[in-house]
């Protein structure tokens, strides 16, 4: 999909995706998995005028990269973690614009029953497992701790963002970028986040590392519902996640046939494989596209570099 007119002219209008890490569990090099890239998880969308990430996998250490060779001035970003895994935060610690003073970082993301946000983060950059700690990087950061109902406001031009619980939730509106918040128990030990960024009504849904029931967990559903965009957790093929030799249930993760479900039943416009199994090659990948496409046609398997434009 092009942008349209409005959207090149102004930034500000620009709705835009990209996939910058489409991999689970852990980064792959491999000749026979260059079409959809090794990277893990991470998200880039542009709306606004603001940039959010979603997730901070290894994805995120060339898009800090490309930040800072396209933005001299200061950079302006916020950050939402679906979880805690290493896999969805090795590459906080080597996004390189956290090294310089000029960024000003929100990050938001699940607290766990023990700790906050904050204190996680700061326990997993802690000396025994890297050299340079939380509090040692120059970027000014706000972290917020989230436990799922939030609707988080971004306000355009300045560096500010309003959290809402449901009873004080700000309305939804033209012109206002709004990201809520979903919790689900569908991933092993502390659960996932869900967030679903609205804009000039548009929306996107990422949903990362949920195993989807049979038929899907109306609460998801209706989170989704009507959705422009849905990317979705499809690391399994049912023949791998009922394996009686190792079977993958428990294990947080989708088949793409109930991702396909989740989608037609939620009745969103487009939907994108995502969170690939790291033992799957292209070819894989492509044939689960096509089985995923049986259920739910418009859908597309994501590669490190696609874009969408909602604009």
């Amino acid at each position: 999909m092009k942008a349209n007119r409005s959207a090149r002219a102004n930034p500000s209008h620009r709705f835009q995706v990209r996939f910058w890490g489409v991999r689970g569990s852990y980064p792959v090099s491999n000749p026979n998995k260059l079409r959809f890239g090794g990277h893990t998880s991470c998200v880039e969308v542009q709306a606004g005028g603001k940039r959010l990430i979603f997730d901070a996998g290894t994805g995120i250490i060339p898009l800090g990269k490309r930040l800072l060779e396209n933005h001299k001035s200061p950079l302006d970003l916020h950050l939402f973690l679906s979880h805690t895994h290493h896999d969805h935060l090795i590459g906080l610690y080597f996004f390189e614009p956290l090294l310089k003073a000029g960024t000003r970082l929100f990050i938001f993301g699940p607290n766990s029953p023990q700790k906050s946000l904050r204190a996680t983060l700061r326990d997993a950059m802690d000396s025994q497992f890297f050299p340079i700690g939380l509090e040692d990087l120059r970027a000014q950061k706000k972290i917020h701790s989230l436990q799922g109902g939030e609707r988080i406001l971004v306000k355009p031009g300045i560096w500010e963002t309003r959290l809402a619980r449901k009873r004080s939730r700000p309305k939804l509106a033209f012109d206002r970028l709004i990201i809520d918040v979903h919790k689900s128990s569908a991933h092993p030990r502390n659960g996932v986040l869900l967030y679903r960024i609205s804009y000039q009504n548009r929306s996107v849904v990422y949903a990362t590392d949920i195993e989807q029931r049979h038929g899907g967990y109306p609460e998801v559903i209706q989170f989704v519902r009507g959705a422009d965009l849905l990317i979705h957790d499809a690391q399994y093929q049912t023949s791998e996640y009922v394996s009686r030799s190792q079977s993958r249930r428990g294990w947080g993760h989708s088949t793409v046939e109930r991702a396909a479900e989740v989608a037609k039943k939620a009745r969103v416009k487009r939907l994108i494989l995502f969170h690939h199994e790291p033992t799957h090659d292209d070819r894989t990948i492509r044939a689960m596209e096509k089985q995923a496409r049986h259920i739910f046609p418009p859908t597309v398997a994501a590669y490190e570099g696609m874009m969408v434009d909602l604009a």
